[in-house]
């Protein structure tokens, strides 16, 4: 819009990246020696007075009144929806028979509390962005560039804009995202800020959610004369001719608006106390109507970037990326006729500027965040018109109950009472003292409820009808409700939230675009060295530097590419996924904790508790897992230092592992070969003394499973013996001497357990 922000020495005043067109140079300056300054030949026709311009003016004026006229009722539709956000829910008509009826034009805005859900549900889960790279090169100055856009959201208030345009698209169907060239001596060099609906028009026949098929967007403002003409000194007359004097209590506008796009212009000057007159002050305010336009017209000979990262986009002459590539051989730049963005401003009295876009993302610097669309014609709205009837005859029902309750019929006797406005004012009072002629029946004064009561009960479904039109029932607003179970709760919470889904899918899509478009305009007016803060979500601050010489911190070389990364908006779906999670850990826990812990900061993620992040981030440190989000490309180097420190201690922890493993395979060895010659040593005689010795226990405590084990080991005590006949038989024909015979055991003796065990 025409004002210091956007076109006082921005894009629109010689700003060196504009291309050269048509109304660049309106009258040639010309040295006045006398005086020794630059002055304005004013005997030059101005280009944008040429017959040519006169022409593309009409034209632009022409599609300007008519898409004024084929939106103007749905406009009026979209001011009530806004109106009954705002409690403006009575007509005037209805107001003066209200008043003439003595009724309280009392409101219930129960619409209200019901978008206020949805806008709730968009600023507890805002939407974020990362920025990817279109080739490996370009990884570091990708990061970088998400940082700087960090930034700019910062320094633009992105984050309140963005539910600005969001809580229009929810109430009347269409919010509004602008991005552009800012003012570096007044902010950041490119800002992002939201535009109301009133002051914009779009090309009608459109259908694409991104207006791309759109061939013009008109957007309209008010200025004070003096301001215009500052803004544009060499279009004085054209203003002049276009102001409309405006006495304070009068306005006097143009029929270049409808009643939405002046009601603010029209209630300011229509405000009038008598104060500046009678104290001699000036009241005449001059005003004059700017309307921008941005349309599309085609262009025979347009350079475009065929090949490389920045392939289709309009050649830039600033770029260095787009020099290095053509000059390297990577891209060729090539004249094919296209539809190119170009950008008027105008009054109905003519042009005051005209060029081509300014910038190469050739697209309208208007992002719409949609709501509803009507297949009809694609026109919007929102979620108050579906509950707008509703919601009047809400009000009008407790309007009515109210008034029956606090009025009295009186039926008499003509005569009865000498003043009969008495007589109605006295009875309609708790303490009524109605005096009446003795000649004369009492006047009888009937109080009805019945009505009141019936009012009162379709007041009720009304109210529930609005909810459930809506899509926000009791369970979404943490009401009671006939839900016993808290997975019944949790099932219709999550039907309510399915039937917004809408809205945040149209936002996520418009962040979408609009971010591609502020992309392309950081690589544009972010070209010199310069050194911003940004803050992590703990606050803490961090600067980083860009175009400083180095390759990785080079911004506008590299093409990237916006991402959206979307936490589910849904509140209350999160809670009941965190839950889950719960219960899933839970189950787990039981027959496989170590999933548990290497899933713990996942379900800590999925929580929304206060520093969250923190807290993942701690486990994760404590059990080394990995985060899922970092780039694999271009690791933390904090966190290449603990796998390296890691990977070192798991290779000391393996070769004292293997130490430890060899140790013990020596011992078995050895352990082994003493056993081998404990075996040999049993004998038959030992064999018989084993059982004798066994039998006196099993005599003594009479054990079966005694007896069991004691067979088992003669039976082995049997084998090792043979094994050492085996291995000790001497040669065929040598003699052996028999062994010595040894005396029997005492079985008394054999039952008592030995002290020390018997040396084999």
């Amino acid at each position: 819009m025409p004002d210091p922000n956007s076109y006082s020495g921005g894009p629109m005043f010689g700003d060196r990246r504009t291309p050269k067109a048509p109304g660049d140079t309106y009258m040639p300056e010309v040295y006045d020696p006398a005086r020794k300054i630059l002055k304005l030949d004013r005997s030059v026709i101005s280009p944008l007075d040429s017959l040519p311009a006169q022409n593309l003016h009409n034209r632009m004026m022409g599609w300007y009144t008519h898409e004024l006229d084929s939106q103007a009722q749905n406009r009026i539709e979209m001011a009530m929806d806004d109106d009954f956000f705002d409690h403006i829910q009575w007509t005037e008509q209805e107001l003066a028979t209200l008043q003439e009826r003595g009724q309280a034009p009392i409101v219930f805005n129960i619409t209200q509390t019901t978008i206020n859900w949805v806008l709730g549900s968009q600023r507890r889960a805002p939407l974020d962005f990362t920025i990817l790279p279109r080739t490996k090169a370009g990884q570091a100055a990708a990061q970088r560039k998400t940082e700087l856009l960090k930034h700019i959201a910062d320094e633009n208030r992105s984050t309140f804009e963005i539910s600005a345009a969001f809580g229009m698209a929810v109430k009347v169907g269409l919010g509004w995202l602008e991005c552009g060239q800012g003012r570096p001596e007044e902010g950041t060099q490119v800002f992002d800020r939201h535009e109301d609906w009133r002051a914009m028009l779009w090309d009608s026949t459109s259908r694409r959610y991104d207006l791309l098929d759109s061939r013009y967007l008109f957007r309209t403002k008010w200025l004070d004369s003096d301001v215009a003409e500052t803004l544009w000194p060499h279009r004085a007359g054209t203003l002049r001719m276009a102001a409309n004097s405006t006495l304070l209590g009068i306005y006097d506008g143009d029929d270049l608006g409808d009643e939405a796009m002046d009601s603010q212009e029209a209630s300011h000057f229509s405000t009038f106390t008598g104060t500046a007159s009678r104290r001699g002050f000036g009241s005449v305010r001059q005003r004059v109507r700017v309307i921008e336009a941005w349309f599309k017209m085609p262009v025979p000979d347009a350079l475009l970037i065929q090949g490389g990262q920045f392939s289709g986009e309009m050649f830039d002459e600033w770029s260095p990326g787009h020099w290095s590539e053509v000059k390297n051989g990577i891209a060729t730049l090539v004249a094919r006729p296209r539809e190119v963005i170009h950008v008027a401003l105008m009054t109905d009295a003519g042009l005051l500027d005209l060029r081509r876009s300014p910038y190469r993302h050739n697209r309208y610097p208007f992002t719409p965040v949609w709501g509803y669309r009507r297949a009809r014609d694609g026109m919007p709205y929102g979620m108050i018109r579906g509950i707008r009837d509703v919601q009047r005859d809400l009000n009008k029902r407790g309007s009515k109950a109210l008034h029956h309750l606090s009025s009295t019929r009186v039926t008499m006797e003509e005569g009865a009472v000498d003043d009969v406005e008495n007589l109605r004012n006295e009875a309609g009072r708790p303490d009524a003292v109605i005096v009446y002629k003795a000649s004369k029946p009492a006047p009888m004064v009937h109080v009805d409820t019945n009505i009141a009561a019936a009012h009162i009960e379709l007041m009720d479904r009304d109210a529930s009808m609005i909810r459930e039109i809506g899509g926000i029932t009791n369970e979404n607003l943490g009401r009671p409700t006939t839900a016993k179970s808290g997975v019944a709760i949790a099932r219709l919470q999550d039907q309510g939230a399915l039937s917004t889904s809408l809205f945040f899918e149209n936002l996520r899509q418009s962040r979408q675009i609009h971010g591609e478009k502020l992309v392309v305009l950081t690589e544009m007016y972010y070209d010199k060295r310069e050194e911003f803060l940004i803050t992590d979500t703990r606050g803490n601050p961090d600067f980083k530097v860009i175009n400083d010489g180095a390759t990785e911190n080079d911004i506008a070389s590299f093409k990237a590419r916006f991402v959206i990364s979307e936490e589910d908006w849904r509140a209350t779906a999160r809670a009941a996924q965190a839950e889950q999670l719960l219960d899933l850990g839970g189950k787990l826990a039981a027959t496989a904790p170590q999933i548990v812990v290497s899933i713990l900061d996942l379900i800590v993620e999925a929580m929304d508790v206060p520093n969250g992040s923190e807290i993942v981030k701690r486990i994760r440190q404590l059990t080394g897992v990995d985060d899922p989000d970092a780039d694999p490309n271009n690791p933390d180097p904090e966190t290449v230092a603990k796998k390296q420190a890691a990977s070192e201690q798991a290779q000391l922890s393996q070769r004292q592992l293997m130490a430890a493993l060899k140790e013990m395979e020596a011992k078995a060895r050895k352990t082994a070969a003493e056993a081998a010659k404990a075996e040999a040593s049993i004998t038959s005689d030992g064999i018989a003394q084993l059982k004798a010795a066994f039998e006196a226990a099993i005599a003594i405590a009479g054990a079966p499973a005694v007896a069991a084990a004691a067979d088992q080991i003669l039976m082995e005590a049997s084998k090792a013996e043979a094994r050492a006949v085996a291995s000790s038989q001497p040669p065929q024909g040598s003699m052996q001497p028999p062994a010595p015979e040894q005396p029997p055991i005492d079985p008394a003796q054999a039952a008592i357990p030995p002290q020390q065990p018997p040396a084999m």
